[in-house]
């Protein structure tokens, strides 16, 4: 699961509007434990992420679809302080950045198509090489239910475990609006939420669910593995709207499974990781979000 989780998470997929963003988080200090009731020390995190989409063509025929090519950049640093056997078990710094394209097509009165890929560096900070650069890309048939709902399958490439390989691919984009938005997105990350507007400048979010990740391509003296972590966050977010294209915002809650793995880089290791012991596996314990950031546009 974590292996399909993942690839969710780096296939980028389309922003339509140009916004931008600055973030900052702190994950508190929690302990590194697995299911067998071994524990490995204690970890911490500090994140920055920033990120911009650039709409290069937009237009929409007479049913309301959209045809649309974007760009879009992104970068996380990762700070991890961990003590204990924590220490060997994560990099000390991790950086992944990349730059991504997409385009989105109507078909048919019912169905589009999306085409999305990009290449970025996944990597600990002093141990950027060739090998760090990750490519990913896919094609996905959405079809739109109605108005609020549409769902799509396709596959998605990533050289991630060295060749490239295929994955299966779903999309699932819900959303109601009125006073209260609800929504399920399944686009760029993995995240369902709630919001509203109060006094036209005031918005309040609710994130019951949103699964993150950070993922690195790290050097040893028995070849390359992969190290990835995944994160399922809940938390509530009030934000300042100065303008249309300027926001403040922060963000409190907590930080439920913070999931580690280092596997081999190779076909064999994505596999056995679907037949592995999930008792074995370690992750970091409940933590506190908080965050701030910006969001913007040009």
């Amino acid at each position: 699961m974590r292996q399909i989780i993942l690839l969710i998470i780096f296939f980028q997929t389309l922003l339509i509007s140009a916004q931008g963003y600055i973030t900052f988080d702190n994950f508190s200090t929690s302990r590194l434990r697995n299911d067998a009731g071994e524990y490995f020390g204690s970890g911490s995190m500090q994140m920055i992420s920033g990120g911009y989409n650039i709409p290069l063509y937009t237009k929409t025929n007479e049913r309301n679809q959209l045809t649309a090519l974007s760009i879009s950049t992104y970068a996380t640093y990762a700070d991890l302080s961990n003590t204990g056997e924590a220490s060997s078990f994560n990099p000390d710094k991790i950086i992944n950045t990349g730059l991504s394209l997409s385009y989105i097509h109507p078909i048919s009165k019912k169905w589009s198509i999306l085409v999305a890929g990009g290449a970025g560096i996944y990597a600990p900070a002093d141990e950027i090489k060739m090998n760090s650069v990750l490519g990913n890309g896919g094609v996905i048939f959405i079809f739109r239910l109605n108005n609020n709902l549409s769902l799509g399958i396709g596959g998605g490439v990533s050289n991630s475990y060295g060749v490239p390989m295929a994955m299966p691919m779903i999309y699932l984009s819900w959303q109601r609006n009125g006073k209260f938005m609800f929504s399920i997105d399944m686009s760029n990350t993995i995240k369902i939420s709630t919001s509203t507007i109060l006094w036209d400048k005031l918005k309040l979010e609710l994130a019951p669910m949103e699964v993150d990740g950070l993922m690195a391509v790290r050097h040893t003296d028995d070849g390359d593995q992969i190290y990835s972590m995944v994160m399922l966050q809940s938390y509530f977010s009030p934000s300042f709207l100065f303008s249309k294209k300027f926001s403040l915002f922060a963000k409190i809650g907590g930080n439920w499974i913070r999931g580690i793995s280092a596997k081999e880089r190779s076909l064999k290791s994505f596999f056995d990781g679907f037949r592995s012991n999930n008792n074995e596996a370690p992750y970091f314990n409940v933590s506190l979000r908080l965050s701030a950031g910006i969001r913007f546009s040009f």
